[in-house]
């Protein structure tokens, strides 16, 4: 897939609803952000995740949670920054909005 792709079917998936938010206080329109893919760690060290990130919580620094788009599931799910620049994949929730409300 290209960004463009990824970036249409986040779209497609929003279905309008831009002004949905969260717990967290997201705006859609500020935290989307241009997909690319990014390698992620899991809970086991050896595990690695190369993912599509759609979303960031924090756009302006990268902290906070991030939507992640799993290429080969078709579902999207939630990462966080990580620490000691590994960033750590923490699951596969679904939809877009299914990651998006379990932010």
């Amino acid at each position: 897939m290209t960004s463009e792709e990824v970036t249409h079917l986040v779209e497609t998936q929003i279905n309008g609803d831009w002004t949905s938010s969260n717990a967290h206080g997201v705006d859609l329109r500020k935290c989307l952000v241009k997909p690319r893919i990014v390698l992620f760690k899991g809970s086991n060290p050896e595990d690695k995740f190369e993912l599509w990130v759609v979303l960031e919580e924090s756009p302006e620094d990268g902290s906070g949670y991030k939507i992640v788009f799993d290429e080969e599931t078709g579902e999207f799910g939630l990462a966080t920054p990580g620490w000691h620049n590994n960033p750590c994949f923490l699951g596969i929730y679904g939809n877009f909005f299914d990651a998006f409300d379990s932010m």
